[in-house]
């Protein structure tokens, strides 16, 4: 990394020496990579870490997992039409199965919309889950 990085002074500091130095001094570590970093770009480290041993990637957003071209290609986002909230871009189901193709039963839930309905099933009876409604031990939302 140093070597590629244009940094032969952080090879040679006891600080950075080996992995229990770098550790132990992992403030200053953390440091000097910061500072050697926000030197380029993103893509020009890509570049200049391409053909070397030091494994290096893209740390995105997430905002930029939503026009990630791969995650685009294999079909990962899924919309799903919210009946408050409009239409929804949502990770997709993790496995495909062609004889029992997964689908969305139920929109992903508003704060405290089912919280009735948990409790109940819960075994608590409808005085205790009223007390805790009350007192806001527990939220109900306004469409249950």
């Amino acid at each position: 990394f140093c070597e590629k990085a244009g940094r032969q002074d952080l090879i040679d500091d006891e600080r950075f020496k080996d992995l229990a130095s770098r550790v132990a001094n992992i403030d200053e570590t953390y440091e000097e990579t910061g500072k050697v970093l926000a030197t380029k770009t993103t893509q020009e480290w890509l570049d200049i870490f391409e053909d070397s041993k030091v494994p290096v990637n893209v740390v995105n957003s997430l905002q930029d997992l939503f026009t990630d071209p791969h995650l685009d290609a294999v079909d990962f986002w899924t919309l799903y039409e919210h009946p408050s909230e409009g239409l929804l871009k949502m990770p997709g189901f993790p496995a495909r199965f062609s004889e029992t193709p997964a689908s969305i039963r139920r929109h992903p839930p508003k704060l405290g919309e089912h919280s009735v309905e948990i409790l109940e099933e819960a075994g608590l009876d409808e005085e205790t889950i009223k007390t805790m409604l009350e007192s806001k031990a527990s939220l109900q939302s306004e469409t249950e």
